[in-house]
């Protein structure tokens, strides 16, 4: 008759919806026409009550699809055609496929999807998606059973589902990231939980401790009797890495290139610095020693033949160690928000946990304010770790005749420098002067304030360290001495 009709499941058997009204008055007008046009056929609302599911072709842009529509405490499920080892995919989100089957409704007014699956085969996934595939088989099985534990403390955490799939809780990335050896770290290892004083731990872990995991109190603020600072061997995580240069031009341009676009001439300069060139067209110099065009940008580029001057290096940045910055006053406040008022011109840690993360810090002498000490690495734009130390560029003593001594910080008078025949030069933002110590370390010096941070570890600190757990099965450590060392005085039990 023309009228827009679908079959539905409606409670225990079908339906043919009809319509679909925006409200009660356009319902009344479509019965009416639907009346008048189809003699005999009576129509009903649907009863709210019942669920109900409609499967209907749609259009998504230009293609026509199935889609479903559901309500009333209705669920879907779906689950592999060709089945369980061929996972179901979900399209939306990050196109993934995964084991067992797939359950759609309604939740708090939206859509919810979640994977039904045997709890050992989720841990399959979750040791995929953390780890390795060529990592040691006990810190493997040291990463199942904290990760287990940690689903099983979680509950009904989510009211229609146990735990989410990203490293709100475990990252869980399905079927694609799963390897043979993280199925038998699982199987190894079936049913073992951490307890301590006969209850399920928090057994937290994270990349990277940066040699020292920390302390409770270092990262929440209160004791937790299982999480002590302990000696963790995190250093793997740089193995390999390249080293980079920090350099500067002729024009006083400073920055960090990767060390196989830069060769030695042989020549120094006259603070016996050595002059270096670049090999490639085009070589990004950047602020800090790693690739990130969002985070850390290039500065500029030099080309085959430009010439500068070396007076640092680094490993380029990894989850052992690593750098940030420089970050001038603006920036700062960018992070810092309504905590500061006017220009910065300090930042100092003020106390440290017994790991030497930075529980305080302070901007111009004032305390920085924070919900807990973990959380000063979001203020201060997402570091890697509070494991950290702040270098000032604007801050800088000179000592004069007769031991005169003179600190220099931002908003100080100028510094000029006299040397030969040549005019003194004033220091400015365009021409920074460089500073070396006794020990030829050279560095930036500033007029304005500039603040780098240099630390190690990635990750909150507290529990399990993935590379140290990795270090240590690499020394010969099983995973039940692994799991103790980093989560003390808790059992593991199978209950």
């Amino acid at each position: 008759a023309g009228f827009a009709a679908d079959p539905a499941l409606h409670g225990a058997g079908y339906a043919v919806f009809v319509g679909g009204a925006a409200d009660a008055a356009a319902l009344e007008a479509l019965k009416a026409q639907v009346a008048a046009a189809v003699p005999g056929v009576t129509l009903t609302p649907v009863d709210a009550s019942l669920g109900y599911a409609v499967l209907r072709r749609e259009l998504a842009g230009t293609a026509a699809v199935d889609a479903a529509a559901f309500g009333g405490g209705a669920k879907l499920w779906a689950e592999p055609a060709g089945g369980a080892a061929s996972g179901i995919k979900v399209d939306e989100r990050y196109d993934r496929a995964y084991r067992g089957g797939i359950e759609v409704s309604v939740y708090n007014g939206k859509l919810a999807v979640v994977n039904e699956l045997p709890f050992q085969e989720y841990l399959y996934s979750v040791l995929g998606s953390e780890l390795g595939a060529s990592w040691p088989a006990e810190a493997l099985k040291a990463q199942a059973v904290a990760a287990r534990t940690y689903a099983l403390k979680q509950g009904m955490k989510y009211g229609i589902a146990h735990i989410s799939d990203t490293t709100t809780d475990q990252a869980y990335k399905g079927v694609s990231v799963e390897f043979p050896t993280a199925l038998e770290a699982v199987k190894a290892t079936e049913g073992e939980v951490l307890t301590y004083g006969g209850s399920l731990i928090d057994p937290l872990y994270y990349s990277n401790a940066g040699g020292k995991t920390a302390e409770s109190t270092e990262v929440w603020g209160n004791a937790v009797p299982y999480l002590k600072s302990a000696s963790s061997p995190d250093e793997g995580a740089q193995n390999g890495k390249k080293t980079w240069y920090k350099i500067v031009t002729p024009s006083g341009r400073m920055g960090y290139i990767r060390s196989d676009y830069a060769q030695a001439t042989g020549e120094k300069n006259p603070a016996g610095l050595p002059y270096y060139e670049g090999n490639t067209t085009g070589t990004n110099v950047r602020g800090a020693p790693y690739v990130d065009d969002t985070a850390n940008p290039s500065l500029f580029t030099v080309d085959i033949g430009d010439r500068f001057v070396v007076i640092g290096e680094a490993v380029e940045s990894n989850a052992y160690a690593w750098i940030r910055g420089p970050f001038d006053s603006a920036k700062l406040k960018e992070k810092l928000g309504s905590q500061v008022s006017g220009s910065i011109t300090s930042l100092e840690v003020t106390s440290r946990g017994a790991s030497g993360r930075a529980t305080a810090v302070s901007v111009n002498g004032q305390p920085v304010k924070a919900a807990y000490p973990d959380s000063l690495r979001g203020l201060l734009g997402g570091l890697p770790s509070t494991r950290f130390e702040i270098e000032e560029t604007g801050r800088y003593t000179i000592q004069g005749a007769e031991g005169t001594v003179r600190t220099r910080t931002p908003g100080s008078s100028p510094v000029y420098i006299a040397g030969g025949t040549a005019a003194p030069r004033k220091s400015d933002a365009e021409a920074p002067l460089f500073v070396m110590n006794g020990a030829g370390q050279v560095r930036a010096a500033t007029d304005d304030a500039q603040f780098i941070f240099k630390g190690t570890g990635f990750g909150h600190g507290l529990g399990m360290s993935q590379w140290g757990a990795k270090g240590y099965a690499e020394q010969g450590l099983d995973y039940r001495a692994i799991l103790r060392t980093y989560y003390t005085g808790a059992e593991i039990t199978r209950p």
